[in-house]
């Protein structure tokens, strides 16, 4: 353990803690990067760059940290002295149990799919997790964690919300429009749980919203949807995420930037959706009042305009949490927690107050009986601990940084919001590569549409593009900030930059342990490499899957000025969909449906070896 340093005004915000008077009762348990034990006013923190679990006491401010061995995503609290983490880097789900000195040790665990993410209690004592690069929901038996069934979501699945009945579960997508709506109940009878798709984020919400208050811009689609949290009765569900016009719908345009949209306009908004749980259909459909409510209360700060007004939460909503008839959102890329009207039809649209915390807030969790948020600072490795009635903010520093200098500028600059070196409407670099990734969007661009880019395990070595037509990372970076509409960044900038995207982003593990799947991977391996299919020649694997040679397959569209495209690396190849340049094609079967040759002699493969062949992409 060790004391903290704190401001000034410390000592009378943590006296308060210790006679503040009973409030509002607590929303179901979920996970985040910061999950309060409201019993004991003590803080757990998944603390990702030092692979460690943190107990911070509220009261004291001291803090035991016990190493996990790889990085955690989530935290939940199950009771006093024990949490579930869920552990992305290698794969696992812990339970431990903290002792007197507030040090854990692992009472039990479990292997689930790749990249477990968020934890919810679910019925009958289970323990629910997402698997955001393996797709999967998966329920664990709450005192052995032995799997009870593991269901396969659409990509990207993050946060997840049990309803107080604990019939169904709720999960957010950081790609995508959709929830995921899992019916849990069903296994009480023995059957299996059924996952439903609502489409309820994007445009289906927004554009509506938007023509209430007489903006006309139409955004079709959406992404970064990592969390959803219920209001205290356990009858709406808030979603904020990313609105996006990227270029699908008609707009008066800009030549050559990104989504075409028109200058006074923001290509993409924050927005919060709201819904009715009973239903499962989002405010505003039918619900005179709230669209009156909404009206009122937004009319002043929005009216006529797409920007959302000052105070909004930027584009890199991370985690949510209510009380009361407010919704507070941290902001990634602004360092801030917002505090929003939950009541309005867009919270984003109706923001009250906004904190300064730390750099690079990823989590929070409140307690009604003190009045308190936590906001845990992945940035900067501390805890902001806000009190709602007075305002005052109180940092706690929990750890040190262990990036190293270069990388933790690079990583401020890929997520830092509102730098216009940057871009013109204010979008980080993150808005479309979310930890490195992709958005799933396909843009209009100059040249035609262009798929967004994964990043991460794919920018070691050049050239850059889709083209090949920058042999420097840094070249190439400065090169987008200027389609971006950005002023640019000098030379140290750029390089810091450069660096954190070749080392500092997180990829999976992907581990095939099933002896039946196993063999199936191997003979696509087999298949692979083999001179007869030629996949090996361009997408080497004794060279990162890329010759880094742009090849023209036959793949320019009429209207594209360029037919030869770089060969892009495998890395990563079932999270990245859309597929080719243009995202023509959803899925990896359907690119392998059309190849005709192409790229590799593939028209001849039987189902079986077909079958194979996608096992072992799967697995890059």
């Amino acid at each position: 353990m060790r004391p903290p340093r704190r401001s000034s005004a410390a000592f009378g915000l943590f006296a308060a803690l210790l006679v503040a008077p009973a409030a509002a009762a607590a929303a179901p348990a979920r996970s985040s990067a910061v999950a309060l034990d409201r019993g004991s006013l003590v803080a757990y923190v998944a603390d990702a760059d030092n692979e460690a679990l943190h107990r911070v006491d509220l009261v004291s401010g001291s803090v035991a940290t016990t190493p996990l061995g790889c990085a955690p995503a989530e935290v939940l609290v199950l009771a006093e002295d024990r949490v579930a983490v869920s552990l992305r880097g290698c794969n696992e789900v812990q339970v431990l149990d903290l002792d007197a000195a507030g040090e854990g040790t692992v009472a039990a665990r479990a292997v689930v799919p790749a990249e477990p993410w968020g934890l919810a209690r679910g019925p009958r004592g289970a323990l629910l997790v997402t698997s955001a690069y393996g797709r999967a929901l998966t329920a664990l038996d709450g005192a052995s964690l032995a799997e009870r069934f593991s269901l396969r979501l659409p990509r990207e699945p993050r946060g997840i919300t049990v309803t107080p009945d604990g019939r169904r579960a709720f999960v957010t997508h950081a790609a995508g429009d959709a929830l995921s709506v899992v019916d849990l109940d069903g296994g009480e009878a023995g059957e299996a749980p059924v996952v439903r798709a609502v489409r309820a984020l994007g445009g289906s919400y927004r554009n509506r919203v938007d023509a209430m208050v007489g903006a006309n811009t139409l955004h079709p689609t959406s992404s970064l949807a990592y969390a959803a949290v219920l209001n205290e009765s356990g009858t709406r569900l808030f979603v904020p995420h990313l609105v996006v016009q990227n270029g699908e719908s008609t707009t008066r345009v800009v030549a050559g930037g990104y989504g075409g949209v028109a200058i006074e306009e923001d290509t993409s908004v924050p927005t919060v959706a709201v819904l009715d749980v009973a239903r499962e259909r989002t405010l505003g459909v039918t619900d005179v009042a709230a669209q009156k409510n909404f009206v009122n209360i937004a009319a002043n700060a929005f009216m006529g305009s797409a920007v959302a007004p000052a105070g909004s939460p930027a584009r890199q909503p991370r985690a949510a949490a209510v009380l009361g008839d407010a919704l507070f959102v941290v902001s990634h890329g602004t360092g801030e927690l917002v505090e929003l009207d939950a009541r309005s039809l867009d919270p984003a649209l109706a923001p009250r107050r906004a904190f300064s915390v730390g750099e690079g807030p990823s989590g929070v969790d409140v307690d009604p009986r003190t009045a308190i948020a936590v906001v845990w600072n992945q940035g900067s490795h501390d805890l902001s601990v806000v009190s709602l009635a007075s305002g005052a903010v109180d940092t706690l520093p929990v750890a040190a940084d262990p990036l190293r200098e270069d990388l933790a500028r690079g990583r401020r600059l890929f997520h830092a919001e509102g730098d216009r070196r940057i871009s013109r409407d204010g979008r980080a670099c993150a808005s479309c590569h979310p930890e490195g990734r992709e958005d799933g969007l396909v843009w209009r661009l100059g040249d035609g549409p262009r798929q967004t880019m994964a990043l991460a395990g794919r920018v070691e070595r050049g050239p850059y593009g889709w083209h090949g037509m920058h042999a420097k990372l840094e070249d190439n970076i400065a090169e987008t900030l200027t389609r971006l509409g950005g002023s640019g960044l000098p030379a140290e900038d750029l390089a810091a930059l450069a660096n954190y995207l070749r080392e500092g982003l997180f990829v999976p593990r992907r581990e095939v342990k099933d002896p039946g799947a196993e063999a199936l991977v191997t003979r696509g391996r087999d298949l692979y490499t083999s001179e007869q299919l030629g996949c090996n020649g361009c997408h080497g694997l004794d060279h990162g899957t890329s010759d880094r040679v742009v090849h023209d397959v036959g793949s320019r569209a009429k209207d594209e000025s360029h037919a030869a495209f770089r060969t892009p690396p495998l890395a990563m190849l079932e999270g990245s969909a859309p597929y080719f340049h243009d995202g023509r094609y959803p899925t990896l079967e359907a690119l392998l449906d059309d190849n005709l040759d192409r790229m590799g002699q593939t028209s001849h493969l039987t189902s079986e070896d077909r079958a194979a062949l996608l096992a072992f992409l799967r697995t890059l």
